[in-house]
């Protein structure tokens, strides 16, 4: 069990290689990258990457952090690696956002999508039933997915910097739900108001 910042390192000790810190030059990921079955975590920042390849190989992989910011493709097929719990997408275009439904989605507790561009989320973000905190700051959504209310474990959503200009209500139903904050969206004064009164919030 170790951690390692280099791919040649990592290849080196590839029994005990279970956490890799990458900075990548090339437009594509090293193929050797692959023969590290025992991943458990990888953290990529990869300023040319445009799109992944197949990343299905990585069955033991639980956390995965991706900045990339001419990225051009799709992260779909990450919602169903079988093992990924903390799914992180930093300053990696991802408008539109796609999701795939499958028999088995990767049982993720933890997503972020930071300043990825995001204008709308899909319908699909309703079936992350296992996912407890949701982390969306510095997109542009104006709403949420009616079928937002399938997060049924949900504590913790943030929705700083949006383009939110009415509250989304459904939130109130998922009964879990502790701390929401949408500090930076374009609320016009009578919904501060209303917001306060009727959810106990106070935005910024």
């Amino acid at each position: 069990m170790a951690m390692f910042k280099s791919l040649s390192e990592g290849l080196k000790n590839a029994d005990s290689c279970t956490t890799l810190k990458l900075s990548l030059k090339g437009k594509e990921l090293p193929p050797e990258l692959f023969t590290l079955t025992k991943l458990e975590e990888l953290y990529l920042e990869a300023p040319q990457l445009k799109e992944l390849p197949d990343m299905m190989g990585f069955e033991s992989l639980k956390l995965l952090s991706l900045k990339a910011v001419v990225f051009k493709g799709s992260v779909a097929e990450l919602f169903h690696l079988p093992s990924l719990r903390n799914l992180k997408l930093i300053e990696t275009p991802l408008e539109p956002l796609t999701i795939k439904l499958a028999t088995k989605m990767a049982p993720l507790q933890w997503l972020t999508m930071k300043a990825c561009g995001l204008k709308a989320l899909p319908l699909e973000m309703g079936e992350l039933a296992t996912l407890e905190e949701l982390i969306l700051p510095d997109n542009a959504l104006k709403e949420l997915p009616f079928t937002f209310n399938g997060l049924i474990k949900l504590k913790r959503l943030n929705l700083d910097g949006n383009a939110f200009k009415k509250f989304p209500d459904h939130l109130n139903e998922l009964k879990k739900l502790l701390h929401v904050s949408i500090d930076g969206n374009h609320f016009p004064d009578d919904e501060k108001a209303r917001i306060q009164r009727q959810f106990g919030l106070s935005p910024n």
